[in-house]
């Protein structure tokens, strides 16, 4: 009688990982037999299902019993196999608190090449198969990232500097009735169709004809740090003479107001006829700018990422119909970024 395999999620998420993406069919089958045994399948349900022998599918069971994840790996056998002892899963924990660098791994972050590194060099264990060391890295609260994009001009000392100026600066306004205070950013979503046509002409092969149609739109978007309301206004095109009747819209908008609008270093929103404007019809506006190459420091734009990740799997027929949901799905809740 075999005793029944108890899988918590993030175990048999990784089942399924070895079992979709692993290159070699063995472990593809051990996996498989682990996932429907704990389904409620019996050894010899499963050795007919996977044109197995019944002895064969019971050894991988009682080994996934003993050894886990590393018993679906052929070449691991012995102490090779073993799992980390608890004491070793603490002293873990404790490590992955602290740089790579801290332990002689010259590198400033942990990633799996890392963890491998250090796993077997300080117990000797070493696993087949990347998954494990991710699941390693869930165990452990880590989740995963892509790096950030970093600008070879970015001064952080300035960056921070610059943002404390600005805060320091709209603290009275943001309790100032008299005055709104926006952070603004723009963005471009583009819509792309590949229209296929079949030609059949007899006698002869099939040809596909394939067009590629792509249109984008530009915004310009306004989030309201005292109430998370975001403005979201389309553009023609990125640039000082389509910005103007925007900010003189957001001038008639609120007419009995005076407005901050807090915006990054682009060249056009520094340009002439912008500054020549605030003297005339852009009067009530204030501009501040950010810091250079700190994009990350508006919170307009994780607006942008909010639209868009909404929008990113939507199937749409046309530029028009993705317009309109990403302006329903962006102005259609409140924000609490703060700045």
């Amino acid at each position: 009688m075999l005793d029944p395999v108890q899988l918590i999620s993030k175990e048999a998420e990784l089942l399924k990982q070895h079992f979709r993406k692993s290159q070699q069919n063995l472990v593809r089958e051990r996996a498989q037999t682990i996932l429907t045994f704990n389904q409620g399948f019996s050894a010899h349900q499963i050795s007919k299902l996977l044109l197995r022998n019944e002895k064969t599918v019971r050894e991988w069971i009682k080994g996934y019993h003993k050894t886990g994840i590393s018993s679906l790996f052929p070449n691991y056998q012995g102490d090779n196999a073993a799992k980390l002892t608890e004491s070793q899963k603490q002293s873990l924990r404790k490590i992955l608190s602290q740089k790579p660098s801290d332990y002689g791994i010259p590198s400033s972050f942990w990633d799996v090449s890392t963890l491998k590194s250090y796993i077997k060099a300080e117990f000797g264990v070493e696993y087949a198969s990347a998954e494990s060391y991710r699941l390693i890295f869930k165990l452990h609260n880590f989740s995963f990232h892509l790096p950030g994009t970093f600008d070879r001009h970015r001064d952080e000392a300035k960056i921070i500097r610059r943002i404390k100026e600005i805060r320091q600066e709209i603290k009275p306004l943001l309790k100032d009735p008299a005055w709104k205070v926006f952070v603004s950013d723009e963005c471009r979503i583009v819509w792309e169709a590949v229209i296929r046509r079949l030609w059949l002409p007899k006698g002869q092969k099939s040809v596909i004809e394939v067009e590629r149609k792509r249109e984008a739109q530009s915004f310009i978007g306004f989030l309201n740090l005292k109430t998370g309301e975001e403005l979201l206004y389309p553009l023609a095109w990125q640039k000082q003479d389509t910005i103007i009747p925007v900010l003189e819209e957001l001038v008639t908008k609120y007419s009995d107001k005076r407005i901050c609008v807090i915006w990054d270093n682009a060249r056009f929103h520094k340009g002439k006829k912008i500054k020549k404007k605030l003297s005339t019809t852009l009067k009530p506006i204030h501009l501040i700018n950010l810091p250079a190459y700190a994009p990350d420091t508006n919170p307009q734009e994780h607006v942008w990422k909010y639209g868009k990740d909404k929008i990113s799997n939507v199937q749409c027929e046309s530029l028009a119909e993705v317009v309109a949901k990403f302006q329903t799905i962006t102005m259609g809740r409140n924000y609490s970024y703060r700045f």
